[in-house]
Order: structure tokens, then sequence, then C-alpha cells
């Protein structure tokens, strides 16, 4: 699943979807706006593009390790400090698959960050 929207997420809830008999281990991953002197949040705008690349990495994680599904939920809009941004939830029969493609999922969010979000000055 892939999701973009404006609304905070619930991580139980996810976790709750993605248990299954044959799921040995489930890596979670949020990431949230931390404090920096040159700004007070940051700024994602929602677009088909983002959505779009979410889903390429997606399919890069499960084509690429041991894993049975994968959860993306970005937030878009104004985010302040302590605010959740990204959720990434990775289903594997083990752990290290899991960790792994939660990794791989994780980086190349923080580059698409680099062409989607901005800092919100003061």
């Amino acid at each position: 699943m892939i999701e973009i929207r404006r609304e905070d997420f619930c991580v139980d809830e996810i976790i709750k979807k993605m248990k299954a008999p044959k799921i040995g281990a489930l890596s979670i991953y949020v990431g949230t706006v931390r404090e920096f002197p040159e700004g007070v949040g940051l700024e994602f705008a929602g677009n088909d593009q983002a959505a779009e690349k979410l889903r390429e990495i997606k399919e890069r994680a499960i084509n690429g390790f041991d894993v049975e599904d994968v959860v993306i939920m970005h937030r878009v809009g104004f985010l302040g400090v302590s605010e959740n941004i990204v959720l990434v939830a990775v289903s594997s029969s083990h752990r290290e698959s899991a960790f792994s493609a939660c990794r791989s999922i994780i980086d190349d969010i923080k580059d698409l960050h680099k062409s989607w979000g901005k800092v919100v000055s003061k």
C-alpha cells in the first residue's frame, strides 16, 4: 500500500493489517520532523509524481528483498517539529530481509525528499 495523506497515521492499525501466519518479522520505521535552527517545520507538496516514485520504491524493495509486503505512508502539507512524516512497514518471514528492505526504502525516500520537501523558515 502506498498512501499520501494530510492527516496522521496509526502505526498499530498498519501492524494489525500486516500480520499473517507466515510473517515472522515486521520492520517499522516512523520518520518525524526534527528540530533544526533554520526552520520551524517541513513542507511536502503531494503530487502524482511523488506517488509514482513511492510506488517505484516499493516495487524495488519487493523485487530486491525476500519480503511479503511493504506499506509506505507519507504525509503532505506543513509538518511541525515532532510530527510524523513517513511510515515504512515491511513484512517478511525473516528479520534480516525485513530490516534490509526497510533501510533501503528509507534511504530511497530520503533521496526523494531532496526534490519534494522544503524547510519552512522562521
